[in-house]
């Protein structure tokens, strides 16, 4: 499709337009939806950005159950896969007409959806071995959600940059720069999911000079150490790793992994960190006890993001933070003195929500948003410097109802 008929879906030819960005993370719990105004600057790529509402929409045990049922067979199900693609497409339908409803937003005054879908498997180009290419694979069909919605959907925003050689990750680095980039200053965000990633934005407030990449684990070894051992689908308030000690071995072991030292660009995820992972471990170590493994999987989340931060580290003090781990008592504690022990000073790690309009919690559904408007707006929005790409892309495809 020509970047002027793109242009059409936005009301009256205008650089300005109502989008949903719909998003189900690595946890899976649940679909959040970001419903924002967005107007594009006459003179730059800046955006201006008004959210009007956001909602989080539980996903069902069931279909939270063959989600995890497809990340956990090696081979996969091929039929199931095919639909779990159509499965989650109309839970994202439904999550967008609950949303619009709660939020009294009529769903018709939504230009189009962002929908980044839920990924089954990504493989990095540094993950892939002799038999594979880099690839990435998000279900939730674009035409079915816009089919369910009767609202263009702009889908599949990571092949587009992997096509061009990049990681596929991050995304948010854009967005991140329209959102929190202020010049003469560096911002250092990092957001702890199941994966932790950061995102550096230079004093030179240019999109190309940022910095983006995943450092590590953030809960996912964390949770699923929980799960095996309590029951439980975190470590609440990181109170099991409180109570048990470091293993200084296994920590070397698990710091000793080469994507930890790799240079970015460079993504990760479940294909190298996910239940697989925290299993092999456990029966390696059966006799180690589960709060000393607990408390040794929070202090490498700690120590792999401050090893990875510490070339930035000298250029601010601060760390804006975002995402379940931030809340992590233990885990909190242990970056914040792992930072300073690498950079040899005060660092303050605060949480986006003490001075940010936008909430951390939809932070990324906001992310999607700006990156669909983008696209509709004729806009690359990957960061080549933060992904590896070759050249700059515009992401994702188009559904129309």
């Amino acid at each position: 499709m020509s970047a002027e008929s793109l242009i059409q879906i936005l009301p009256d030819g205008t650089r300005s337009a109502r989008i949903a960005g719909m998003m189900s993370g690595t946890s899976v719990d649940s679909i959040d939806i970001a419903i924002c105004d967005l107007k594009l600057s006459p003179t730059s790529e800046r955006i201006q950005i008004e959210l009007c509402g956001f909602q989080e929409t539980p996903i069902s045990s069931d279909l939270r159950s063959r989600i995890f049922q497809l990340f956990q067979n090696d081979k996969g199900s091929l039929s199931l896969a095919c639909s779990l693609n159509f499965e989650i497409a109309m839970a994202f339908a439904q999550a967008f007409h609950q949303a619009t409803t709660a939020l009294n937003i009529p769903s018709q005054s939504v230009s189009a959806i962002a929908s980044h879908g839920q990924t089954a498997w990504h493989i990095a180009p540094h993950m892939a071995d002799k038999t594979q290419i880099p690839s990435t694979l998000q279900l939730g069909d674009g035409s079915v959600l816009a089919h369910h919605t009767q609202t263009p959907v702009i889908f599949n925003f990571r092949t587009a940059d992997m096509a061009a050689l990049g990681n596929g990750a991050p995304l948010v680095p854009f967005s991140d720069w329209q959102m929190f980039g202020q010049p003469g200053k560096t911002t250092i965000l990092l957001n702890i999911g199941g994966i932790a990633n950061v995102t550096i934005l230079p004093p030179t407030d240019k999109p190309t000079d940022i910095v983006a990449f995943d450092t590590g684990p953030g809960n996912m070894i964390i949770d699923a150490a929980a799960e095996h051992f309590f029951g439980q689908s975190y470590d609440a308030d990181g109170m099991q790793a409180s109570h048990g000690t470091v293993s200084q071995e296994l920590l070397e072991q698990w710091m000793a992994i080469p994507y930890i030292d790799i240079a970015p660009p460079k993504s990760t995820g479940r294909e190298l960190f996910g239940k697989h992972f925290t299993q092999a471990y456990i029966e390696r170590n059966c006799a180690m006890k589960p709060q000393d493994f607990l408390a040794t999987a929070t202090m490498y989340t700690a120590k792999s993001i401050a090893r990875n931060l510490r070339p930035w580290l000298s250029q601010t003090d601060t760390i804006l933070a975002a995402g379940g781990g931030v809340n992590n008592p233990t885990l909190s504690r242990m970056l914040t003195a792992e930072l300073e022990r690498v950079s040899g000073k005060t660092i303050h790690l605060k949480h986006i929500d003490e001075v940010s309009v936008f909430p951390a919690k939809a932070r990324e559904c906001i992310a999607f948003a700006i990156l669909g408007f983008a696209t509709l707006c004729d806009i690359p929005s990957n960061v080549p410097n933060a992904t590896g790409a070759t050249c700059p892309k515009r992401l994702g495809c188009l559904a129309i109802p």
